[in-house]
């Protein structure tokens, strides 16, 4: 126990499910549930409608916001006998969990201590009152509550205005927007590096396209939120300077591509910053190759724009310890890199025992031979999944792509669309429309055209023993899947109303079975999250390969 008696170590037992053993702890906060909003609780009682009371406890080492009393001590509060700051023996508890898998306790049975531990410092009781951790924030959360976060990445100000911040405490991570007026009033006051109590926030879920970070919600800031600058030492030394999960650069094959992992490395080697044309924004980039090493493993760290421009040579002839935090797993031609992105943090030589361990085994002559990659695997081989395991196994739901092959049979080609006017330009494709003058206008080329061509965009239903899926065939791959027969042919056919000639370019190439790449992801339109399913690459199925592939995975299982 602690000097103030609390049993140190009692909350990480409780949230294990070790409830057999009682614990001495502080109350930090009690706060009256709605009864529409304490489904969590309604398993321990029979009362629905009865009130509940929500506790955070403290066992002098971790705090435990999500604790429900049971209402048969609810006259404990009301006859002022329990209290913030009192000191409680929990006799009876049980663990359980949200449908959302978050832990909460039920509190059954406690004795109250006769002296409640009370304090001196009014301002510090009331600052760290209804703290909420991170990871236990929900759009769910009842009365007033703030976090108390240290920001560790600021976004510059983006058109409309809009910028984001992101915090960490202890628990876990999040991300809090602000827009217009709030972006305008927020973004020059908030520092990285500080910590800040945030009050008055919404919170909503994140969209996993612009939000890489480990929660499933962000907050929102509001006319009414209010932050406040928290400078004390005591609570400086309580938040980490930064969260790091580091993968070891050998693993980096493990983690889908597209994914996001922290690695840390010493940099042997830098390129210069190469200027180049970005196609997909015609805009002038940068780009810079670095080369990070560990114990096991060599692999590429590609940096761009900024943070390539504003690398320190230095770092490479000092051999210095570099970490990245959320970087990006790339695959190209089967060989595994890694890519930094607007909201990766790059730490020159950070105070973590990682960073100690590298450079004293680099100091003592560690090295790694440069000609290893991290290369385990083929991707093929690492991705083949049925039908079934799409959808069993969630795939593209983690705020990422994934990407899958399958062999499968096109069962029905769907005749909504199938194609349409695009732009001629090469790098474009985009949707043109046909004006009065008999020109075609293009809105993201900002150009009129004399002619336009035909682009395949459909749908196909592709089936194998397990299920069947949906899936969007774009440009090349959709003519491939057609049997090569062109766009203009299937427009020329559409043109003329020969009904006939369409229905047999679209069963010609059902019933076969063939070896299909999928990228599967979400995507989010007018406030809709869908899972969209696209086809990459199609192949014929080499059967004698096929066949061999199957008997190595009947062998892996025995």
């Amino acid at each position: 126990m602690t000097s103030a008696g609390l049993t140190t170590g009692a909350i990480a037992q409780y949230k294990n499910g070790n409830t057999q053993q009682a614990a001495t702890v502080k109350v930090t906060s009690i706060r009256l549930c709605e009864p529409s909003k304490s489904s969590e609780a309604s398993s321990s009682s029979s009362s629905i409608d009865a009130e509940r009371y929500r506790l955070s406890i403290s066992d002098g080492e971790e705090t435990f916001d999500a604790c429900i009393l049971t209402p048969e001590l609810n006259k404990l509060v009301k006859e002022k006998r329990l209290q913030e700051n009192s000191i409680v023996k929990l006799e009876k508890v049980v663990h359980n969990s949200t449908s959302t898998g978050k832990s909460f306790l039920v509190l059954m049975d406690l004795t109250v201590s006769p002296q409640p531990v009370t304090t001196t410092d009014n301002n510090k009781k009331q600052a760290s009152t209804n703290i909420c951790p991170i990871e236990m924030i929900t759009p769910y959360l009842n009365g007033i509550w703030k976090i108390r976060a240290r920001c560790f990445a600021k976004s510059p100000i983006r058109p409309h205005p809009v910028c984001d911040f992101d915090f960490h405490d202890a628990s876990g991570e999040i991300r809090v927007v602000a827009f217009r007026d709030e972006c305008t009033r927020w973004h020059p006051v908030i520092e990285i590096g500080k910590i800040y109590d945030i009050i008055g926030t919404r919170v909503k879920a994140a969209d996993k396209r612009w939000n890489s970070l480990h929660n499933t919600y962000e907050l929102t800031l509001t006319s009414g939120s209010v932050i406040r600058l928290v400078d004390d030492p005591t609570i400086e030394e309580s938040i980490p300077d930064i969260l790091f999960d580091f993968v070891p650069l050998r693993d980096i094959s493990k983690h889908a591509n597209e994914s996001f992992i922290d690695v840390i490395g010493i940099v042997e080697a830098c390129s210069d910053a190469i200027p180049f044309t970005n196609r997909t924004s015609n805009k002038d980039s940068k780009r810079r190759e670095l080369t990070i090493v560990d114990e096991h493993t060599t692999t590429s760290v590609t940096l761009w724009d900024d943070q390539a421009e504003n690398f320190d040579e230095e770092l490479v002839e000092n051999h210095a310890v570099v970490a990245f935090r959320r970087v990006r797993v790339a695959i190209y031609n089967n060989k595994y890199s890694l890519s930094g992105h607007r909201n990766m943090i790059i730490k020159v030589n950070p105070d973590v025992r990682e960073a100690k361990h590298l450079k004293i085994w680099y100091n003592a002559g560690g090295r790694v031979p440069t000609t290893q990659i991290t290369t385990s695997r083929p991707v093929a081989e690492a991705s083949w999944k049925t039908i079934g395991q799409i959808e069993n196994e969630k795939l593209g739901r983690q705020g990422r792509p994934d990407y899958v092959s399958v062999k499968a049979m096109c069962m029905h080609i769907a005749n909504d669309r199938v194609v349409y006017m695009s732009c001629p330009n090469d790098d474009c494709a985009r949707k043109v429309n046909k004006l009065s003058s008999g020109l075609f206008h293009c809105d993201k080329c900002q150009k009129d055209f004399k002619s336009c061509e035909w682009t395949y965009m459909l749908r196909a239903e592709l089936a194998d023993s397990t299920g069947t899926i949906w899936v969007s065939f774009f440009r090349q791959i959709g003519e491939q899947l057609m049997g090569n027969i062109t766009a203009e042919q299937f427009a020329h056919a559409k043109e003329n109303n020969n009904e006939t000639l369409m229905q047999n370019y679209l069963t010609a190439s059902t019933c076969h079975e063939r070896i299909f790449r999928l990228r599967i992801n979400e995507e989010t339109f007018n406030d809709m999250t869908t899972v969209k399913t696209s086809c990459v690459s199609i192949s014929d199925v080499d059967y004698s390969e096929y066949g061999q592939r199957l008997l190595q995975i009947i062998s892996n299982q025995f």
